[in-house]
């Protein structure tokens, strides 16, 4: 849907449901497993999402360049969930077209346990997953 045009993604009522639901679950994916990695590194323990994805730079398992660009991911989670009535459908389409930061997330994710599993740092007693 990220290559239609706005008025096209408007035309259809669905599109800004499905991204709308799609888009709040791939936030709570990012936001959870940044919280799960953080809970098996011995580093002080975040305060909240904003703070966990801060915290995700700081660890050097994602860029902290990259973490201060995503941050913003936290606070509209908790736009999604707690002022949903406010998020109009033009919203979402424009938030549509940032989905590039989901994939590089993955990317760097895949990359840092990848690093793990080559330095032996992966451990059978659940240290990750």
């Amino acid at each position: 849907m990220r290559k239609l045009s706005l008025k096209e993604f408007l035309s259809d009522k669905d599109n800004y449901a499905i991204c709308e639901h799609h888009l709040r679950r791939a936030l709570e994916g990012v936001l959870s497993l940044a919280t799960h990695i953080l809970s098996r590194l011995p580093i002080e323990k975040p305060k909240n999402y904003t703070d966990a994805l801060i915290k995700l730079g700081e660890a050097k398992v994602i860029p902290f360049e990259f973490a201060q660009k995503i941050k913003g991911m936290a606070g509209y989670r908790n736009r999604l969930v707690h002022l949903y009535w406010e998020v109009t459908p033009e919203e979402i389409y424009e938030k549509l077209q940032e989905i590039r930061d989901f994939e590089k997330f993955c990317e760097y994710i895949l990359k840092y346990l990848k690093g793990l599993k080559e330095n032996k740092k992966v451990f059978s007693g659940n240290f990750l997953f």
